[in-house]
């Protein structure tokens, strides 16, 4: 395990039920941009440590980087940046990040709110509460522990 980055994993997963079945106004909507996975997934990141980066935030629509709101991206800054590691699914907390894999990308993330063996998620797009992870198909998935 790497440095304690200061995240409230708490906050972030209520972030995620108060909001995974609404929008925040306060952010824009990806959903028909080709999803709004990431977003949302960035904005519960965002209640955990409250704050942003210059390397990944949202200020509008207009002035954001591709971290905030791409699935790809995001996850390669969360390991690049060293905020983030490769965990096994059973070992995900509350707050944690899940990607899921269709053998040519990462193609969508779910928001980890009750850890196990199935961990419950939350997620915009198809917008979901307390979905189990079992109930997607995937050809694989990375577990992201937030540090």
């Amino acid at each position: 395990m790497q440095r304690d980055l200061g995240y409230d994993r708490q906050a972030a997963a209520a972030y995620a039920r108060r909001w995974a079945l609404s929008r925040n106004p306060a952010f824009g909507d990806f959903a028909a941009l080709g999803g709004d996975c990431a977003n949302f997934a960035s904005q519960c990141l965002w209640a955990g440590w409250n704050r942003m980066t210059a390397a990944w935030h949202y200020y509008s629509m207009e002035d954001r980087t591709p971290s905030w709101s791409g699935v790809r991206f995001l996850r390669r800054w969360l390991l690049d940046s060293g905020r983030a590691e490769v965990c096994e699914t059973v070992e995900a907390e509350a707050g944690d990040l899940i990607a899921l894999w269709n053998g040519q990308r990462y193609y969508h993330v779910l928001v980890v709110l009750l850890p196990g063996t199935d961990p419950r998620v939350a997620a915009h797009t198809h917008d979901v509460l307390d979905r189990p992870l079992s109930d997607y198909t995937p050809i694989a998935h990375e577990a992201l522990h937030i540090l």
